[in-house]
């Protein structure tokens, strides 16, 4: 695995700070710098260490340690299933089950995708903080981006925030959405007296979700959904605010003896990021088939 950063001065460079190169130029957050100037090793030019208020030359070769630290803390290592979907050294794309939490939260500090990677990295000998860049919630299952480093989390946290990390969804909803493909655009924020739930309301963050019907079947819809923001339960809320909600969502619309979570799934990944494109898919999950006559 690679442990450094490195970049080489252009001659439209010159005159910058190696401090301001390293923000603008290599994605590197001025928290982690912070951190590199304590480490030994940490700030390198052509091979030799130096400080942040340094200015290269063209030519020169900035190279910066990545400042893994030793492990997550508070999250307990354990086996259990890591379905990677893709890995290099910067992240992993994981597969996550519908049902299983993402962190250790309160009274489940155990069971949870980041005990089992954490599980994982331990049995490698490798170190890991555990930073998932994308949420899930609990019921929903599928893709989810798990950052190695903290300087890769800054860099797909700066591509998420610049819609270089792109997301699509899977999703069955009651009935049938007429038109049968169109945008959400609707601002979403806490439901009154709630302090989990969401709701469209005039004075909420602006939300934009796409759908397109891939199918419809027993007085039900498969929709492919992709969103322009991130909004805590957008794809959930909006379909509801419609009159379409998802299968499963007790929240948002009824409960379902017959499917015991949000029939959501991550299937899509899209990452461009300056040294590589990482795309990765899923199919439809098997257990939405029966609800589509599939």
């Amino acid at each position: 695995m690679a442990e450094r950063i490195e970049y080489t001065v252009t001659k439209e460079d010159e005159g910058m700070t190696l401090g301001r190169l390293a923000r603008q130029r290599m994605a590197v957050s001025a928290s982690l710098l912070r951190q590199l100037k304590w480490t030994g090793g940490g700030i390198l030019l052509d091979g030799e260490p130096v400080f942040t208020d340094v200015r290269p030359a063209a030519g020169q070769v900035i190279s910066l340690a990545q400042g893994r630290p030793a492990r997550s803390e508070g999250v307990i290592p354990e086996d259990g299933p890591v379905d990677i979907a893709y890995e290099d050294e910067l992240m992993l794309v994981l597969n996550k089950p519908g049902g299983m939490a993402v962190h250790p939260i309160g009274p489940m500090p155990r069971g949870t995708l980041a005990n089992y990677v954490m599980g994982l990295f331990e049995r490698r000998g490798e170190p890991l903080v555990f930073h998932a860049i994308n949420r899930l919630d609990r019921g929903t299952s599928g893709l989810l981006c798990v950052a190695k480093t903290k300087y890769a989390a800054n860099l797909l946290e700066r591509a998420l925030w610049e819609g270089r990390l792109t997301r699509a969804y899977y999703a069955v909803c009651e009935g049938e959405p007429d038109p049968p493909a169109g945008t959400v655009d609707l601002p979403i924020g806490r439901a009154e007296g709630h302090g989990i739930k969401r709701a469209v309301t005039p004075d909420g963050q602006p939300a934009v979700t796409h759908y397109e019907t891939v199918r419809t079947g027993r007085g039900n819809s498969l929709l492919y959904l992709t969103l322009d923001t991130g909004r805590t339960h957008q794809i959930r809320v909006h379909l509801s605010h419609l009159g379409h909600p998802l299968i499963g969502d007790f929240m948002y619309g009824m409960e379902r003896p017959d499917f015991p979570r949000v029939a959501l799934h991550s299937c899509r990944v899209h990452i461009d990021l300056p040294d590589r494109t990482v795309d990765v898919e899923t199919p439809v999950p098997d257990c939405f088939l029966p609800f589509i006559d599939l």
